[in-house]
């Protein structure tokens, strides 16, 4: 049988963690490309997933989005490899930079968040084509929901201008899966959005009230998983769409 290859940015921590200990744990013949800026870091993060299923495999591969040298070098391994990718999980990202200005903030987060990941997917989409079910899934959130920004009931509506360069960002990087969705819709390709919710990570220093991060996996395995069938160009979470 042939093995889904599946590779995911940003995955020796977090979310991308999470979604590569589910996938690893719960799906057969997967070859799981778990990526990280560190190597060092990278294997680590591999060690420490102990549940395989049956045939699958989590390997490492160096990849920081936020360079493009680092970004071609990792497609060029890939593609020396594996010959083909099935799903790309564009998970890596960052809620804030080091800079003091707002113009800094603005660069630094929409560089990582929106840039990085179209980047990463025009690099990747050449051997996505070799797949005969290609998906792409891009980590996103309700913080960048436009319309749950103007809704006083919004449970996180005090965030707006706390938050104003990361939710910009979440907003964007929807516009480029949207773009990619129309663009790819005839080629086959599944591209999503996915809010994994409120969880307990790094991103937002283990929030009290957080719900689990392992929990923030299931919404995306379930778009990495479903094939050739399903939806494409959705905004969602576990318990449905997210409005725009």
């Amino acid at each position: 049988m042939s093995k889904s290859v599946v590779i995911i940015t940003g995955a020796n921590q977090g979310l991308g963690h999470e979604i590569v200990k589910k996938l690893a744990a719960e799906n057969e013949n997967y070859r799981i490309i778990l990526c990280s800026r560190s190597l060092e870091k990278g294997h680590q993060a591999a060690s420490e997933v102990t549940n395989i299923a049956n045939n699958t495999k989590v390997d490492v591969v160096q990849l920081d989005i936020s360079s493009d040298e680092s970004i071609e070098s990792a497609a060029r391994t890939v593609e020396d490899k594996y010959g083909r990718v099935d799903v790309l999980v564009n998970n890596a990202g960052i809620s804030r930079g080091d800079a003091k200005t707002v113009r800094e903030q603005m660069h630094q987060v929409f560089d990582t968040n929106v840039a990085g990941a179209a980047v990463v997917t025009d690099a990747f989409v050449g051997l996505l084509r070799k797949s005969k079910a290609p998906r792409i899934i891009i980590m996103s959130s309700d913080l960048g929901s436009i319309g749950n920004t103007l809704d006083p009931k919004y449970p996180f509506y005090s965030y707006a201008p706390i938050a104003l360069h990361y939710k910009a960002a979440k907003a964007a990087v929807n516009m480029v899966g949207a773009v990619y969705a129309v663009q790819y819709k005839d080629e086959g390709f599944r591209i999503n959005m996915v809010n994994p919710g409120f969880r307990q990570t790094n991103l937002n220093s283990y929030a009290e009230g957080a719900g689990k991060k392992e929990d923030g996996a299931i919404e995306a395995c379930k778009f990495i998983t479903m094939g050739d069938a399903g939806e494409t160009g959705t905004y969602s979470e576990t318990e449905g769409p997210i409005r725009w």
